[in-house]
Order: structure tokens, then C-alpha cells, then sequence
């Protein structure tokens, strides 16, 4: 039986739990030295739990424990800086909203912080070597033979590194079969002359797991794979590299009695969807009763600069071509696309997006702030809740732009479009070609975790605050 870890969470449930109760236990401190009282108890226990909400929120936005046990010293001391640093970052925030800061001692809260550092490194350094420790053990390692041809014996010893290198389990891949009949020059592994020989072995030795390292799948291989199993054994089909230009993440998936490999620019958990979909909610809800208020005051200063609707829509592109309309409060004068056609020649973008300095069809003053500070953006917090578009993603083209997109163009909208994103925070302004777009667009797919959506808002906010390429 092989074992699976669908989530990082629990397939490094030690590293979670020590940390969860590294970060807990400095609370010793302010308790022993006297700072806790009767008075400030409960005080601090709220403290506590907006810690152990902050760690939880951590665990679920960040891919903290990936390849731990691959981590040199340096590394590690690294992720911890930073996730500690992090998770302390975000309580003092939530503490000064609240207004608790002042209940808390200052001097305490930074030796809490030290102390998280200290023990929350030992604890890892200790784990990944008891573990490490446990799987160089012989009886605990999994034993494994091999089966490949030839021609891919020069591959071989990196693939069985990169298999050993498994931070989970160990495997000592001890004998290898070469089903071509071909002498297997070069091979440190011990050979077995035959596939008869081969089922001998497994059948009469420890045997756990068979790694298939082949070109294609044929009778031969299905013989294999079905009396191994049949002996009990666990099979690992090695599909082998295929390489690409673009970036790109793979899993295997069953449909019916198939097995596919899914190749995509990333691949995203139904988790994953599930948060970031959330947020979304959470966030355009926000954002909404802030566009409401800033109605109040926008609206009748853009119809007296400018009579005619408050509100703009458009036609844009979506998700992998769907189209949607997006809304924005007015910043141009009514007939802006018709004058269009005559800026053309001043457009600073190259490619399949268009932009001018000094615009004449911005509404002087109101229409040139609403868009410097992004509030001409808000009336798309509706585009979000309804799900068309989410807070952090790519831009959307307009239907014009779509149809001139090159092929690899199109690889900008394999996520929902977004009011933010990653050109959003490299200076827009001073981004003057499409293609430099495109692949700020293709890095956010490609890189996407939930952490990097908080990054973006984060850096957003502070591009909006010191209007920053918001031209």
C-alpha cells in the first residue's frame, strides 16, 4: 500500500505541530517573570489566540514545510526569520486595529519574538534530524528493485536520486533488470538476468516498492506492473522528463479506467480555489461599501465636469476568452473610444495595449484623480463578487486587443482577470511593452500561491497611498 499526502499540512504534521507549540510556549515568559496577572489574563489570552490565528491562516496562504528536510542550515534559518517575523507582523497589526496594543509589554512581545526564533529553529533542526536519522536505518528504509532498458541507464542513477531524495520516505533500490537484454555498462546497482528473475527476487525478499524507468507503455510493461502487484508490491511508473519552453506543472489524474497526465501553466488545489475565492467575497463586500461612500462625492462631481453617465462599462476578456462587462466610475469624457482613433500615433505602449501621457479625454481634475488614486476601479468590486474577475490576478483586454493576441498571448488569461496584479505593483507606467505585460503575467500564473495574492494587495495598497504608476 502506498501512502499519499494530498496536503502539505499533514504530510508535515511534526513541523506544524512544533511549531504551533513553539509559538505558544513563550508565553512562559511574560507568565513567570510576573507580567501576566489577574488583571491582564484574559488580555493576553486573546493575544494567544490571534497568534494561533495568524499561524493557521500561515499554514493554509503559504507552502511553509515544502522540501524541509532539503533544506541546508542557511535556508531554514531563513523561513523561519521570515514566518515568524510574518505571523508577529500581522498580531501587532491586528493588535493596533483593535486598540490592545498598549495592554501589551513592548520589551516582552520582542523576547517572545526571539524566543519563537530560537525554539521554533531547534525544533525543526531536531526533527529533520531524528527523521533523517530514521530513514538512513536500513529496517526502516523501503527496499526496490528496478526496471528499465538501456538506453536509459545513463538517466537512471539521477532518477533514483531524485526518488531517494524523497523527504518522506527512504529507498534503497538495491537490484535493477534491463529488459532489452543489453549489458548494463556503467551500473553501480546489482543486475538481475531476467524478468523471471526479477519476480524470484521480489518473491522471496523484501521488496516494497518497483520503479518502471521506460520510454513508452507496452504488453511488457503491463505484465510487470500486474504481477507486481499481484505480489503486493508498489509500482512507480516513471513517465520521464519532457521538456518545454514555458513553465509548466503536471499531474496524473484518472478518468475512468484512463490515466492522464494534465500539463498546465500551474496547477491549483481545490483549496487553494476555495480561499482565494473567499477572500474575494470578503474583499468586494469591503470594497463595495467603500465605492458607495466615495459615490456620494465622485458622483456629482463627475456629472457637473462632465453631464452624462457616472458609471463606464466595456466589453473585456476573461478567463481563457470568456468575455464579461466591467465597470468603473467615468474618468473620460462620453465620447473617449470615438477619439481614439486620432491619439494613436502618441500611444507609448508597444504591442496590443494602448496608453498616452497628458490623455485629452480624462475629465480635468476629477476624472485625472479618480484615476490616481484607483477609485475609479472600485465600481469593479462587483465584477469580483459575481465572480468574473477576483482582486488579484491579470488585467483584462478589451475584445480588440483579444483579437489581435498572438497565440502565446492568450496565456495571460488562464486565471480570472484581476483589479490588481503583478504589472499592477512593477510600475505600469514605466511597463511600455506588451510583451514585458505578458510575462509579468505568465510569472504571477506560473508562481501563484495564495501567500503571493497577499503580497500584491499589500504592495497595492502602498502603490495606491504614494500613486505610483497609477498614470
Amino acid at each position: 500500500m502506498y501512502k499519499v499526502y494530498k496536503e502539505s499540512w499533514l504530510k508535515y504534521y511534526k513541523f506544524t505541530i512544533s511549531d504551533f507549540i513553539c509559538l505558544n510556549i513563550t508565553f512562559l515568559l511574560p507568565l513567570i517573570s510576573g507580567i501576566i496577572t489577574k488583571d491582564n489574563y484574559w488580555s493576553y489570552f486573546g493575544l494567544a489566540l490571534i497568534m494561533c490565528l495568524c499561524f493557521y491562516i500561515y499554514v493554509i496562504l503559504n507552502d511553509a514545510y515544502k522540501n524541509i528536510y532539503c533544506r541546508g542550515y542557511f535556508v531554514e534559518a531563513t523561513a523561519v526569520l521570515y514566518q515568524v517575523s510574518l505571523i508577529y507582523g500581522w498580531v501587532i497589526f491586528i493588535t493596533f486595529v483593535l486598540k490592545t496594543t498598549a495592554t501589551y509589554s513592548r520589551l516582552s512581545l520582542v523576547f517572545m519574538y526571539l524566543l519563537t526564533l530560537v525554539l521554533t529553529y531547534t525544533a525543526r533542526s531536531l526533527i529533520k534530524t531524528s527523521s533523517k536519522k530514521r530513514l538512513k536505518n536500513n529496517e526502516n528504509a523501503k527496499k526496490g528493485v528496478v526496471f528499465t532498458f538501456s538506453d536509459r541507464l545513463e538517466e537512471l542513477d539521477n532518477i533514483i536520486r531524485t526518488v531517494q531524495n524523497n523527504d518522506c520516505e527512504a529507498y534503497h533500490f538495491n537490484r535493477v533488470v534491463v529488459l532489452d537484454d543489453q549489458p548494463a555498462l556503467g551500473c553501480q546497482i546489482t543486475t538481475l538476468p531476467s524478468v523471471e528473475a526479477a519476480y524470484k527476487y521480489i518473491k522471496r525478499n523484501v521488496v516494497d516498492d518497483v520503479l518502471i524507468f521506460a520510454n513508452h507503455y507496452n504488453e511488457l510493461i503491463y505484465e510487470i506492473e500486474e504481477t507486481c502487484i499481484s505480489m503486493g508490491v508498489v509500482v512507480h511508473y516513471v513517465l520521464g522528463e519532457r521538456k518545454s519552453k514555458y513553465p509548466k506543472k503536471e499531474i496524473i489524474e484518472e478518468f475512468g479506467q484512463y490515466k492522464i497526465v494534465t500539463s498546465g501553466l500551474n496547477v491549483i488545489s481545490a483549496r487553494q480555489l476555495f480561499v482565494k475565492r473567499a477572500i474575494d467575497i470578503c474583499g468586494s463586500l469591503v470594497g463595495l461599501l467603500i465605492m458607495a461612500i466615495c459615490c456620494v462625492f465622485v458622483a456629482p462631481l463627475i456629472y457637473i465636469k462632465s453631464p452624462g453617465p457616472i458609471f463606464y462599462s466595456q466589453t473585456r476578456v476573461g478567463t481563457n476568452g470568456r468575455p464579461f462587462k466591467i465597470y468603473k466610475f467615468r474618468s473620460m469624457y462620453p465620447d473617449a473610444e470615438k477619439r481614439k482613433a486620432e491619439l494613436m500615433s502618441r500611444n507609448k505602449m508597444s504591442g496590443l495595449m494602448f496608453k498616452v501621457d497628458n490623455d485629452p479625454r480624462i475629465i480635468p481634475i476629477i476624472g485625472q484623480f479618480i484615476r490616481t488614486t484607483s477609485i475609479d476601479e472600485l465600481p469593479q468590486m462587483w465584477n469580483v463578487l459575481k465572480g468574473e474577475m477576483s482582486l488579484v490576478g491579470t488585467r483584462p483586454p478589451t475584445l480588440d486587443e483579444f483579437n489581435e493576441y498572438s497565440f502565446h498571448h492568450k496565456s495571460r488569461l488562464a486565471m480570472k482577470p484581476g483589479i490588481t496584479g503583478l504589472w499592477q505593483i512593477s510600475g505600469r507606467s514605466e511597463v511600455t511593452s506588451f510583451e514585458d505585460v505578458v510575462a509579468l503575467d505568465n510569472q504571477y500564473i506560473s508562481e501563484w500561491r495564495m501567500g503571493s495574492d497577499v503580497k500584491i494587495l499589500f504592495k497595492t495598497v502602498m502603490v495606491v497611498v504614494g500613486r505610483c504608476g497609477a498614470v
